[in-house]
C-alpha cells in the first residue's frame, strides 16, 4: 500500500477544510437567523457537530491504520 506524501495529506487537509467553511458559513447564518425557534437552532447545531464528530473520528481511525501497517 502507498504510504501518502505530505503534499497529500496538506491537499487533503484543505480541501476538509474548505468543505467545513462552506457548509459553516450557512450554518452560521441559519444560527443568526432571529426567526427561527431557539430548540431548531440547537437541533441543527448538534446534527452538524454530531458529523464533524463522526467524521473527524473516521479520519483518525483510518490514520492509525495507515500507522499500524507502517510498522508492520
Amino acid at each position: 500500500m502507498k504510504i501518502m506524501k505530505k503534499t497529500e495529506i496538506a491537499g487533503i487537509i484543505l480541501v476538509i477544510l474548505g468543505a467545513f467553511l462552506l457548509a459553516g458559513y450557512p450554518l452560521y447564518l441559519f444560527v443568526q437567523s432571529p426567526g427561527i425557534p431557539a430548540i431548531v437552532r440547537l437541533g441543527v447545531i448538534a446534527l452538524f457537530v454530531g458529523f464533524l464528530v463522526i467524521l473527524l473520528s473516521l479520519v483518525r481511525e483510518r490514520f492509525m491504520d495507515v500507522r499500524k501497517e507502517k510498522q508492520k
